[in-house]
This record gives C-alpha cells, structure tokens and sequence, in this order.
C-alpha cells in the first residue's frame, strides 16, 4: 500500500470525462478503463504509511491561501507519446496558475520534511486525468493505432467543467485487477 495525494474531479467533470470514454470504448482497444472514482490529477505519493496525520497536516499549509477554481478538458494525450500508448489521459485548460500554484505549494509542505528522495519529482507540472492503461499483452499495430485515434481528439473540446475546491489523501492498495483507492482524508479548498 502506499499513500498519494490528489485532486479529485468533481461531479459534472466526471460526466463529460464519462462521454469520451464511452466514445472510446466503442473501439475495443486493448486497455484498462479506469473507473470514475479514480479519475484525479496527482499532486504527491509517498510510500510510508506511518506519515498519515503528517501528510494530512502539510496539505493543510500548503492550501493556505488558495480559492476554488475552474479547469476544463481540452483533449486527448498519452504517455509515453502518442505513437506506441502505454496510457491515456484527458488534458487540462482553464486556471492551470491556481492549479500549479496549489501543486506548488502542497509539495513544498510536503518535501520540507515528509517525501523521500525517491519520491521527490523534478519533472515540470504537467497536469493530467488518466482515463485508461494500455494492457501488457497489447501488440505494436494496435498500440500504433489507437495513438492515431489519440493524436485526432489532441484538440478535442469538452463543455464540462471542474470545480477544484478540494485535495484528497488516497490509499493505494495494488491487486492482480488493478489499484484500488481508499480516501483517508479531504482537505477544502478555502473559500
């Protein structure tokens, strides 16, 4: 198990993030959908269990100061490019600045004393929901493929919006099927 703090997609988000991958599906790609409820953008992970209540408190500082704000989708992505996907996400639009400024500032509570070198990120912000894992056993044409279907929808405009007004701590349990996510705790946005 291992212990990860993010931003949960409020309801309406989820109801447009539900529209294109019911769109998606209809393709029968080699994928694990992931469900609703774990739809998030990733702010931290940590592996320590013991860290709970000092995790919760540094996510406490670190929204200090921040109001709610609105993002929204603007299409598709996929890592580790788009031509051979291992994963899909939904890219972001809208008050990013909040949205970095939030990550920004809830990590530096956190590595001041909490995060491990390890777990320490120096990659840039680059705020995401993943939909969707490419299955191991996935063969290279149908991988080729669906990043052709992936790069089309690049630009994709989706009317639903997210209100961010809140952080969560998630439990991440590993099983055969996939993660599972227990939330420990949820910390409000200040309004």
């Amino acid at each position: 198990m291992r212990l990860f703090v993010g931003l949960p997609l409020d309801e309406e988000a989820k109801r447009g993030v539900a529209k294109v991958v019911k769109k998606l599906k209809r393709g029968h790609w080699p994928v694990r959908w992931e469900e609703a409820e774990k739809w998030h953008v990733t702010v931290a992970f940590s592996a320590k269990q013991n860290l709970v209540e000092p995790i919760i408190e540094a996510v406490r500082r670190g929204v200090v100061g921040i109001k709610p704000f609105v993002v929204g989708f603007k299409g598709l992505g996929s890592w580790p490019d788009l031509f051979l996907p291992r994963g899909i996400w939904m890219c972001l639009k809208g008050d990013l600045k909040s949205m970095a400024r939030l990550y920004k500032q809830v990590r530096a509570e956190l590595e001041k004393s909490l995060l491990p070198e390890a777990d320490r990120q120096d990659k840039p912000f680059r705020p995401h929901v993943t939909i969707a894992r490419v299955e191991g056993q996935a063969r290279r044409k149908q991988r080729l493929e669906l990043g052709k279907v992936i790069n089309k929808q690049r630009e994709m405009e989706i009317k639903h919006q997210w209100l961010v007004d809140r952080v969560r701590i998630y439990e991440s349990q590993l099983k055969p099927e996939g993660s599972v996510y227990r939330v420990v705790k949820e910390v409000k946005l200040s309004v």
